[in-house]
């Protein structure tokens, strides 16, 4: 038989054991509880961390492909002389300049794609075709201007020029003749 003396160890002991088989419990729930906010938490970063690596593999590409194009530039920039040209619509070779675009003021417009006549030299150090476009970079590189190769200026002209058709004889005398860099981004090899 059970000796009543040992009775409050054993209620003692109970509760001990009560209070550790409750302690056990709550400490499974709250651990399985953790585990799952850690798993949802973790899984969130694998999916965020998914998405960085593919926005960082697009910048990337795009720095690979804005640096092709800016060694092409680099690589085939050639200096020009763009001179500014009046004389009752047309070009210096004598054709109509009716479907060019004419410049109405001083400076060459960014926003437009000119149409331009180049000399034979021009011609040949761009490597250009009829319709193909032309980059116009100012001095300093930080302005660029799209135009058209439409048409030839006088055989006789031995500089690389090309001409730009002004709207008005003043405005025309005022630009007078620019040095720029040229880029025929028509060209074969081209990256644009």
């Amino acid at each position: 038989m059970l000796d009543w003396r040992l009775w409050p160890m054993i209620k003692i002991a109970l509760v001990l054991l009560l209070v550790i088989a409750s302690a056990v419990l709550t400490n499974t729930v709250r651990f399985r509880r953790d585990k799952k906010r850690f798993l949802g938490a973790l899984t969130q970063q694998g999916s965020e961390l998914q998405r960085t690596k593919l926005q960082l593999q697009e910048t990337k590409d795009r720095l690979a492909t804005a640096e092709r194009k800016l060694g092409f530039l680099n690589q085939h920039e050639t200096t020009v002389e763009v001179t500014a040209f009046t004389g009752q619509g047309t070009f210096a070779s004598g054709l109509n300049t009716k479907r060019s675009f004419a410049v109405p003021t001083r400076r060459l417009p960014e926003d437009k794609v000119l149409s331009v006549a180049l000399s034979p030299t021009a011609r040949r150090k761009l490597h250009a075709r009829f319709n193909d476009y032309i980059v116009l970079l100012d001095r300093y590189g930080q302005k660029m201007r799209l135009a058209r190769f439409v048409d030839t200026t006088s055989a006789a002209e031995v500089r690389p020029v090309v001409d730009v058709f002004f709207a008005k004889q003043e405005e025309a005398r005022i630009f007078g003749r620019q040095h720029y860099m040229a880029v025929n981004i028509s060209a074969d090899n081209s990256p644009f």
